[in-house]
C-alpha cells in the first residue's frame, strides 16, 4: 500500500533549487569565459601553440573548419566545437552562442554573470550543510568505512545484475560516495582553482597558484573539474528518471514523496515499514 511521506523540509528543496540555477548559469558563462583563450596548458605560461588541448578554427582551402586537437590527435568539430554555423556563414567560436552566457561574445558580461553565481554558490552549499549539520542529516549522507563493501553490490543492482539492493538506509553506497565526493572534495577544490586563477587573490595569497602548479595549471583544473560536475548532474538526473521521475520531481517541489510506487528503488525497500510524518500537519495529510 502506497504511503504519503515528507521527505524533503522547505531548507532542502530551497538549496537544491538554487544550485540547478548556479550551476547551469556557472557552467554557461564558464564556457564564455573559456572563449576568449580556448586553450589549456600546464604551468604558468601560455602560449597557443604549447596548448596540450585547443578548440579553434583553421581555414582550409578557402574553407572555415573547426577543430578540437589533444595533443597530437586532432578532430573536426565543425558546426558544434571551433566553427558555428550562423545565418551569416560559418563564424569562429569554441563553444556555441547556445552554450554561453551571453549568447554573444562578451568577455566582462561572462565574468560578471560568472562571479555572481559562483558566490551565490558558495553561499546556498554553505547554508545547506550548516542546516544539515545541525539537525544531523549530514551523517546520513557522508560515506563511512562500513559503506565501502556495499559499492560494488549496488553497482551491479543497478546494472541489473543483482535483484536485491543492498541500500540501508536513507541514501544507498553510491549516492554516499557521489555526495561525499561533491561536498568535501570537488567543491573546495573547484573554488580554490578559481582562487588562484585572480590576480587579487594571488597578490595576496601567492600559495595559491602553486599548489596548482601555476595559473595556467589552476585554470586547466577548474576547466575539468566543472565537467566533472556536468557528469555529476548529469548522473543525477537518470537517477530521477530511473527511480521514478513524477514521484521524485513531486518531492523536490512540494516535498511529499509517495512510498511503494513500483520502481527500482522503492520495491527494493517495499518491505520496510515507513515511519510516520514527523509533524502533525504530515501526519494528518497522509492519513487522507
Amino acid at each position: 500500500m502506497a504511503n504519503l511521506v515528507y521527505r524533503h523540509n522547505r531548507i532542502t528543496r530551497f538549496t537544491h533549487w538554487i544550485n540547478a540555477l548556479a550551476l547551469l548559469i556557472l557552467l554557461m558563462s564558464g564556457l564564455q569565459i573559456f572563449n576568449a583563450y580556448p586553450h589549456l596548458h600546464w604551468g604558468s605560461k601560455a602560449e597557443p601553440e604549447e596548448a596540450f588541448f585547443s578548440i579553434y578554427a583553421a581555414n582550409e582551402d578557402g574553407e572555415i573548419r573547426g577543430y578540437t586537437q589533444f595533443l597530437d590527435w586532432r578532430v573536426d568539430t565543425t558546426g558544434f566545437l571551433g566553427v558555428q554555423n550562423t545565418e551569416m556563414g560559418p563564424f569562429p567560436r569554441a563553444f556555441p552562442s547556445w552554450a554561453t552566457i551571453p549568447g554573444y561574445f562578451w568577455l566582462a558580461g561572462g565574468r560578471r554573470w560568472h562571479f555572481f553565481f559562483a558566490w551565490l554558490f558558495a553561499l546556498n552549499g554553505l547554508l545547506y550543510l550548516l542546516y544539515n549539520l545541525l539537525n544531523g542529516h549530514l551523517r546520513k549522507f557522508v560515506l563511512v568505512p562500513r559503506d565501502l563493501s556495499r559499492l560494488l553490490p549496488m553497482a551491479l543492482y543497478y546494472l541489473r545484475l543483482r535483484r536485491e539492493s543492498p541500500q540501508a538506509g536513507e541514501y544507498n553506497p553510491l549516492q554516499k560516495m557521489a555526495y561525499t565526493g561533491v561536498f568535501f572534495f570537488l567543491t573546495p577544490l573547484i573554488f580554490l582553482s578559481g582562487f588562484a586563477m585572480s590576480p587579487q587573490l594571488d597578490a595576496a595569497f601567492n600559495w595559491l597558484p602553486a599548489m596548482f602548479g601555476g595559473r595556467q595549471s589552476a585554470r586547466t583544473v577548474h576547466f575539468l573539474l566543472t565537467f566533472l560536475f556536468a557528469f555529476f548532474t548529469f548522473g543525477h538526473v537518470v537517477m530521477v528518471m530511473t527511480t521514478g521521475v513524477i514521484n521524485n520531481m513531486r518531492s523536490m517541489v512540494t516535498g511529499w514523496y509517495v512510498e511503494g510506487e513500483k520502481t527500482p528503488e522503492t520495491t527494493a525497500s517495499s518491505s520496510e515499514k515507513s515511519e510516520p510524518p514527523a509533524n502533525k500537519e504530515a501526519h494528518d495529510y497522509a492519513e487522507k
